[in-house]
């Protein structure tokens, strides 16, 4: 064996050796990084993995629902869709945005520049729109045109423009906005959870990818309201009736259960559809019956004979001089001309100006209380200050303390001059006398509902105080059936076969501190039966043209309200003339003319 067949056969085992232990430590290597990555900071990197390709987005929590007493739903969220852009991927931004502002109307000029922009991945078009639209939108079959879905954000009124200015809207993002959306916003929305996804670099959910819940959605709590959804709807076509008839600028009309200061109905004239809200105007969209204030007339003589008989300085036997027409101050006060004139040389009990609704003998009564028995009464009665609906922007009006008064503010506030007050409040205030003296808190909402229908809040009857006695209650009742047997409200206000009372009014427009020449607001506040009133139902009418009597505009809306709700309440009428019911001798005043005028 040569020198150099023996130095290679010592050489080869050496380098098997070198190359085994070489391979060895290599895999002991890579054993222990693989032991590494995969046992001791496998957790760690997977979870930075997961964040690379994860995210973390809000689950919105489901609105709760609106129900009216009864439990049917008048308002309730259903799940909706948004459309998205995808810039990069349209091959014809301009024909596209002709084709999807046909779906979604017109495009913002922002959006319209951001689609012809190949940079963009994410460009919203429309957000929670309905599932028709968004079907409308993906059939036009564009790879730049894409949906997301949305498990809240369609917020339905069921029933359409009904109680709209009661009910108010939501945002986009389900936030109230107004109503009873914005005044119980807290108790509808719920609170938001979170969810962790897999998604792609668009942020698109993927198919199979896993999910953390991180935070669990806790729906909203739903809300059932005092409103009867068939009063509701007889309220609304009445006064709707007669605000067209008369080509009025406005109307409201409330329907109130007095022994427990429910609201029954609450109807505005002009209305809105909540589910597009964004079409109308703001004067549209008010709740009137809590955020406008008015003077509110004759049907404040009420107040004046509340004061006059609970404060023992005037009796029902009392007379007071019948005349049309008095000075006050510098100031002529005058009886309205309709029908109804007091005359001269008689005189007149607090009944008969109540009855026949003078203006000049409620300033004598007025100027005989004084202004503090006066202005104690007003304030008892809750006017001036808000009456805690819970509604937004009630107003609370307007009541100056005596300390204000001119030298004839007192006879003027005696009639309803002088002062503002909102529809709310004076129908509490008929409330009181037909509950027997009770001042109750108005109420809209019944209950607060868990997602199960289980009550979680129960709103109970609030009495605020008593105003006056049940026994000047009980007169002033008396007095507005009188109303309508015998005076103003005969025979507009009768209903055949039920005993109703009430009082008309009719008031001047006050703009920007001054009286509208030929601008009247027609009133009338009256309740059914007479004898135990089940409803007190105030219905006013803004700005009639062609009569502007309460007994001629308004007094017919209340009728159709009234009978509805006694046939609703399973009270049959007796079948007895309204006249005919049992009830006060028409009092005669002393010297009062004898041909009245015929009333418009």
């Amino acid at each position: 064996m040569t020198l150099h067949q023996r130095t290679f056969a010592r050489i080869a085992p050496m380098r098997a050796k070198l190359v085994f232990f070489a391979l060895l430590a290599m895999g002991a290597f890579l054993s222990w990084r693989l032991y590494d990555v995969q046992i001791v900071q496998g957790p760690l990197l997977a979870k930075e993995a997961l964040d690379q390709r994860s995210d973390v987005v809000d689950v919105f929590a489901r609105r709760g629902s609106i129900l009216d007493r009864d439990g049917n739903v008048l308002v309730r969220s259903l799940p909706s869709e948004s459309i998205y852009a995808v810039p990069h991927d349209l091959h014809d931004p301009n024909s596209t945005a002709q084709a999807l502002q046909k779906i979604v109307g017109k495009l913002d000029p922002s959006t319209l520049e951001e689609l012809h922009d190949k940079h963009l991945w994410f460009v919203w078009i429309a957000r929670k729109v309905p599932h028709e639209i968004a079907e409308r939108a993906q059939a036009l079959d564009n790879a730049g045109i894409q949906l997301k879905h949305e498990d809240t954000g369609l917020r339905v009124d069921s029933a359409g423009q009904m109680a709209s200015t009661v009910l108010g809207f939501v945002g986009t993002d389900e936030n109230g906005l107004d109503g009873v959306e914005y005044a119980f916003d807290h108790t509808l929305k719920g609170t938001s959870g979170k969810v962790m996804l897999e998604t792609d670099q668009f942020g698109r959910a993927l198919p199979f990818g896993k999910e953390t819940i991180i935070k669990v959605a806790d729906p909203g709590h739903s809300l059932q309201l005092t409103l009867d959804s068939y009063l509701q709807f007889i309220a609304e076509r009445a006064l709707e009736e007669q605000v067209r008839t008369y080509h009025a600028r406005s109307g409201t009309a409330i329907v109130m259960d007095p022994w427990t200061g429910e609201i029954l109905a609450m109807a505005d004239d002009p209305h809105f559809d909540p589910n597009t809200f964004w079409k109308y105007s703001d004067d549209q969209r008010r709740d009137r019956a809590v955020m406008d204030a008015y003077e509110p007339g004759s049907t404040f003589k009420l107040i004046t004979a509340a004061a006059a008989l609970d404060s023992g300085r005037v009796t029902t036997s009392m007379r007071f001089p019948a005349r049309d027409t008095i000075e006050v101050g510098g100031r002529v006060i005058h009886n309205a001309e309709d029908g109804f004139m007091a005359g001269t040389g008689g005189s007149e009990t607090l009944e008969q100006i109540i009855e026949y609704s003078h203006n000049v003998g409620a300033a004598e009564v007025g100027m005989t209380i004084g202004g503090r028995v006066l202005y104690t009464m007003e304030h008892r009665a809750g006017f001036g200050e808000p009456t805690q609906i819970g509604l937004p922007g009630e107003n609370p009006g307007i009541v100056p303390p005596p300390a204000e008064w001119s030298d004839s503010s007192l006879a003027t506030m005696s009639f309803g001059q002088g002062v503002s007050v909102t529809p709310i409040a004076m129908i509490r205030f008929y409330a009181a006398i037909a509950n027997g003296g009770l001042l109750m808190r108005p109420r809209i909402v019944e209950a607060v509902l868990d997602q199960q229908g289980h009550v979680v809040t129960q709103y109970h009857p609030l009495i605020e105080r008593r105003i006056f006695s049940e026994k000047t209650a009980a007169t002033l009742r008396h007095f507005l059936r009188s109303v309508v047997l015998h005076g103003t409200g005969d025979p507009t206000a009768q209903i055949p076969g039920y005993s109703t009372a009430g009082k008309t009014g009719t008031a001047q427009i006050v703009e920007n501190g001054q009286y509208e020449s030929g601008a009247y607001v027609a009133s009338f506040i009256g309740m059914i039966p007479y004898e135990r009133p089940k409803y007190v139902i105030f219905v006013k009418v803004e700005h009639p043209i062609g009569s502007y009597y309460g007994s001629v505009v308004a007094a017919p809306a209340f009728v159709k309200i009234a009978r509805a709700a006694m046939l609703h309440a399973g009270m049959l009428p007796s079948g007895v003339l309204a006249e005919n019911i049992p009830g006060a001798n028409p009092p005669k005043i002393v010297a009062r003319q004898k041909n009245r005028k015929k009333r418009e």
